[in-house]
């Protein structure tokens, strides 16, 4: 757990948007046009700042594209547009001295601005060599900083997991520790240098590696005497809902802990889309992180789970909705609520006690625990029950019970309720398992973002075995099922369909990936087993596809690299033929299924 709550940055200002500090949460997105295209990339960051985006990023390849920066700016102020405008360097510098004059922000990546990307070659440099290469890093920044500091422009150090240099590859692997010196030390130059007008982001793919990469850089700046702003974002979390709980699941758990100052939910869509589940997201996390009281030691051993360390999902048992045997497997414990009246009822128990399903209810049923609550649990010691247990309870009295497991039922403010209760377990040296059972009553987009965030933090946390939603939603396109199947899979703790690492595309792009990603989707989403990643260009290919077992890379226009692993397989596949190259490819792998013998 944490102690890092209400991180209070600095203020830097981003033209005239002030971040960090007491500011609220800045929204922000990413064009996806061809910067070179003024017209188009003026266009779409004019219909950005329609729809609430308040900063919005360019990819610059080249002194093309920065350039073209120039005519931007100019057309938007023509256009009484004030958003300010972030340039995206990746591997040319040159692009970035000259962008400095332009625009209101620059983002670096430290794996690539100044020094070879990872080749992921293992070899070792000597201290020499390493103090040598980080020279020359700092003879480029200079260059730099010098531009910054005279046209009063932030940078942002985009520090990203999978895209790390040669040289920290070298000594400190694809890590945590790894991202964090790569930050560290091109702030160092900058400070050196006097300049601080300095903002973070520790993105990752993985919503976990996501929440401990910025929790490890808060850390280390509250060490150092760091207050720089954050910048939050899951790179390539996909789209559509996908996106959006992946998102709120690393986004989320950051800011109910007051950590971060701007956001990004990327998603591979229209980059409008991105504003309004981000707008939500910051909304829903600022006001619950406010209820945020309780203070913590980063020592803490959480509670040794049962069933090897599975996180156990329970849902309601429905027999008019019975899910069918793939989604029956990942379902751990089936609550009853109502009396077994018929021989439908009684073939229904008996399919689930075939799928060794644990049974649980309030009722009398045969073959199903009784669930208790700690006014009226059983006498006997010897008797197994399931213990129900509120926020509100009197927990003293679990010291002398031994429930099977306990449903704890938090009142509201879900993950400061359930901290305590871990707290009070484990003072106590009570190894119960806990499964939580939160209510979430409202519109399906709010309930989506804000049970993802506080849900993702606690199984971040590990202070609960398992999860029990109840959801009281005005309209039903998502049930508490799949709700909770997408949470948990977004955490890497379920496998219930396709894992897809997708960026959002930008102007880099050079096929269209939303149409791509949809297609491969529609093909591919029955494998369980499979992590598929869809990726822009090769800026987000090899490295950024976190461990993906498949690729599926732009390469030039209209043309794709597929990769197995990290490995390039076949080169400049013409995009109409990619998709059915890649299920070639997964089938020449034994790695594919038929939909009907799943």
């Amino acid at each position: 757990m944490s102690n890092l709550k209400k991180f209070k940055a600095r203020e830097v200002f981003i033209s005239h948007i002030a971040v960090g500090a007491n500011n609220p949460i800045r929204i922000q997105s990413m064009t996806n046009t061809k910067t070179e295209d003024v017209n188009a990339t003026v266009d779409q960051i004019l219909s950005l700042e329609d729809t609430g985006c308040e900063i919005v990023r360019v990819t610059v390849q080249g002194k093309k594209q920065a350039y073209a920066l120039e005519h931007i700016k100019n057309s938007l102020i023509n256009k009484n547009s004030k958003i300010p405008i972030v340039a995206d360097i990746h591997f040319y510098p040159p692009a970035a001295y000259i962008a400095a004059d332009f625009v209101d922000k620059i983002r670096i990546n430290p794996g690539n601005f100044a020094e070879k990307r990872a080749i992921f070659e293992k070899k070792i440099l000597t201290d020499i060599e390493y103090l040598h290469e980080l020279k020359k890093v700092e003879e480029k920044l200079v260059l730099l900083i010098a531009k910054l500091k005279k046209n009063k422009v932030v940078l942002r150090i985009g520090v990203n997991h999978g895209s790390l240099s040669d040289r920290i590859m070298t000594r400190y692997g694809n890590t945590i520790k790894g991202m964090i010196k790569s930050a560290i030390e091109y702030t160092n130059i900058l400070r050196k240098h006097d300049f601080h007008d300095i903002i973070f982001s520790m993105k990752s793919s993985s919503s976990f590696v996501t929440i401990e990469a910025y929790r490890a850089l808060v850390h280390e700046m509250l060490k150092l005497g760091f207050d720089y702003p954050l910048h939050l974002g899951v790179t390539e979390a996909g789209d559509k809902d996908d996106g959006i709980i992946k998102s709120s699941v690393g986004i989320g758990a950051l800011l109910l802990d007051g950590i971060g100052d701007t956001i990004r939910v990327s998603l591979t869509e229209d980059p409008t889309k991105e504003i309004k589940p981000a707008k939500r997201l910051a909304d829903l996390c600022v006001n619950r992180s406010k209820k945020v009281t309780a203070k913590f030691s980063n020592n803490s051993n959480p509670i040794k789970s049962f069933n090897n360390n599975k996180t156990l999902l329970a849902i309601k048992a429905d027999r008019e909705n019975l899910v069918d045997d793939k989604k029956l497997s990942l379902i751990d414990i089936f609550y009853l609520e109502t009396p077994i009246s018929s021989k439908d009822d009684l073939e229904f128990i008996k399919k689930l006690k075939k799928f060794n399903k644990t049974l649980i209810s309030k009722l009398d049923i045969e073959g199903a625990t009784k669930i208790y609550s700690l006014d009226d649990y059983p006498q006997s010691s010897d008797k197994k029950f399931v213990l129900e247990v509120t926020s509100k309870d009197d927990f003293e009295k679990i010291k002398n019970l031994n429930p099977l497991f306990i449903i704890f039922k938090p009142q509201n403010f879900n993950v400061e309720k359930t901290r305590e209760f871990f707290l009070f377990l484990q003072k106590n040296n009570l190894k119960i398992d806990v499964i939580i059972n939160p209510k979430y009553k409202g519109c399906i987009e709010d309930i989506k973002i804000l049970a993802s965030s506080e849900i993702g933090l606690i199984l971040y946390e590990k202070l609960v075995n398992g999860i029990f939603l109840d959801l009281d939603i005005e309209e039903k396109s998502i049930d508490n099922l799949e709700l909770s199947l997408n949470i948990l899979q977004a955490c890497n703790l379920k496998k219930y369909k396709t894992e897809f690492i997708a960026c959002p595309g930008c102007g880099r792009t050079l096929f269209d990936i939303q149409k791509a990603l949809k297609k491969i989707k529609e093909k591919t989403s029955h494998l369980p087993d499979l992590k598929i990643a869809v990726m822009g260009c090769i800026v987000n290919g090899p490295g950024e596809m976190q461990n993906s077992d498949f690729g599926y890379v732009g390469a030039n226009t209209g043309k794709i690299d597929l990769y197995v692993k990290q490995k390039c397989i076949e080169k400049n596949i013409d995009e109409k033929n990619a998709v059915d190259k890649l299920i070639s490819l997964i089938k020449k792998h034994d790695m594919w299924k038929e939909i009907d013998t799943l």
